[in-house]
């Protein structure tokens, strides 16, 4: 009996020359289309990672950039908070001035109508010209506002 590799070796020269041309240029066609499919996937994954570098690089620039703006823009609106509480307690002081003086100035009228009145009723030994002086002034008016 015959070994296995005389056998095969038998078997392979009664194949046509033609079939093992079609044959290697399938296997070959095969072949060369897998490596060019291996090849694209390396370009393509090479081309993604570079874009995932660039991408996250120009990420976190414009991240460092909005932080940047964000904290330049955090200080002035707390400039701006200090300049409005000066502002603001500068007008409490200018309302609390303001308000005493009413007082005062409510306070002279009130005092002012009460020597007027008690000039006019006073039945005093005023010289004669005075009395006639504080006649003809006219009635003392306070205006509702300002009354007590």
């Amino acid at each position: 009996m015959p070994d296995a590799a005389t056998l095969l070796a038998t078997l392979l020269a009664t194949i046509p020359a033609a079939a093992w041309a079609a044959v290697t240029g399938g296997l070959s066609s095969v072949l060369t289309w897998r490596l060019g499919v291996r090849g694209m996937r390396n370009a393509a994954r090479k081309d993604r990672e570079k874009f995932t570098e660039d991408y996250a690089a120009s990420e976190q620039a414009d991240r460092a950039q909005f932080r940047n703006t964000l904290m330049s823009d955090l200080a002035s609106m707390r400039e701006l908070q200090k300049e409005c509480e000066l502002d603001r307690d500068h007008l409490r002081s200018r309302i609390n001035d303001n308000a005493k003086q009413i007082l005062m100035l409510k306070a002279s009228a009130e005092i002012m109508q009460k020597w007027l009145t008690f000039f006019r009723n006073a039945e005093t030994a005023l010289p004669g010209a005075l009395n006639a002086l504080i006649a003809t002034l006219p009635p003392p008016t306070i205006d509702p506002e300002w009354a007590p």
